[in-house]
């Protein structure tokens, strides 16, 4: 890569980029991530199971669960984007390997197939999951819970004790044992004989359900905290304090960017909208051409160099949905062409367009 390019596009800037951007303004989706193939694995597990009328529906969210009483699954957003995944280890403390995702995916799933046939109103399983009082009203608010290290009553796939937080987790990592390929399971907990009757009880209910129509209907209306609604920031989720980031980025243009155009107007009406405001992206590529050649000539640099840093303005005026008014479009230009003659001449005499150490 050209050095202009790696300057604008090096993981210090790109990281400070999504922790300043919202998170519904990320564009962030499961496909083309591994989470697409994930849920694809869990969805052959599911056919191969015998599970043949449960459809989960999967959604980018604040974090991985299932919707209570419905096959509705969150996904968390922090695992649709390789920096993201980086900035959530670092900032929260921990990052989901493949093979985790998939992990808890059967274990969502679990949830959901519990929910779909409504398995926590009948008598054997609360017996079994020691259900007291409402199965959904007794949920711990937190996730902090006391658990018996040395009990052999649950599965305990993940050494965390997840299943004896709730019976609702623990039907969910029974689920995920007996859905696993290969995990033995008979054979590993042959000598926990509690565990085992779980395990057992979900081989004989899935082999009387999974081919009969859930019990309820799906309603997508019942998603909780999809991305594109949720306005703060990737740093305020993540708790992040970036500063380290600001030190040493090197094509950090959003502050900028943001001071020389504007934000959609949110009172205009869709016609009057586009009548008097254009987006900042649209004018910047109208004035590409003739920008590159006559920077490039007057500050006698390369033509690459106001080439890729006018992309990069472009595509960070898209992902940060900036505007101008069009009664300032010459206004603007006298604006705009300052700052990229500006930066061409910082990347002329010192081989940088902003300073790491600004």
């Amino acid at each position: 890569m050209r050095r202009t390019r790696q300057l604008l596009y090096q993981t210090e800037t790109l990281k400070l980029e999504l922790l300043n951007t919202p998170i519904n303004e990320l564009g962030l989706s499961i496909e083309g991530t591994y989470l697409e193939e994930a849920i694809a694995i869990v969805r052959a597990d599911l056919k191969r199971a015998g599970i043949r009328r449960l459809e989960p529906v999967f959604y980018l969210s604040t974090g991985y669960g299932c919707i209570a009483g419905s096959p509705i699954i969150s996904v968390g957003f922090y695992d649709a984007h390789p920096l993201l995944k980086e900035l959530n280890a670092e900032f929260r403390g921990w990052q989901y390997s493949e093979q985790q995702i998939v992990d808890v995916l059967r274990h969502e799933v679990g949830h959901a197939f519990c929910y779909v046939y409504k398995l926590y109103r009948t008598p054997e399983f609360r017996r079994l999951f020691e259900v007291q009082g409402n199965f959904f009203g007794t949920y711990p608010d937190t996730d902090e819970f006391d658990y018996n290290p040395w009990s052999r009553s649950y599965v305990n796939p993940n050494g965390d004790h997840y299943a004896q937080k709730h019976p609702d987790e623990d039907f969910a990592e029974t689920f995920c044992v007996w859905l696993t390929p290969r995990s033995g399971w008979r054979r590993k907990y042959k000598k926990r004989p509690l565990a085992l009757e779980k395990l057992s009880y979900v081989d004989r209910i899935i082999h009387d359900l999974g081919r009969q129509e859930p019990l309820i209907e799906t309603k997508t209306s019942w998603m909780y905290e999809r991305v594109e609604e949720v306005k703060e920031t990737v740093a305020q989720f993540m708790r992040a304090k970036p500063a380290r980031y600001y030190r040493k980025a090197t094509g950090y243009l959003d502050p900028d960017l943001k001071a020389l155009f504007r934000k959609q107007p949110r009172s205009a009406g869709r016609r009057a909208l586009f009548r008097d405001y254009e987006r900042a992206e649209n004018f910047i590529r109208a004035q590409k051409v003739p920008l590159i050649n006559r920077v490039a000539y007057w500050v006698g640099v390369d033509s690459v160099v106001p080439h890729d840093l006018i992309d990069k303005c472009m595509q960070r005026a898209r992902s940060l949905n900036l505007w101008i008014a069009r009664e300032q479009r010459e206004k603007k230009l006298m604006e705009f062409t300052a700052y990229i003659t500006t930066l061409c001449v910082n990347y002329k005499n010192t081989g940088y367009y902003l300073r790491p150490d600004r």
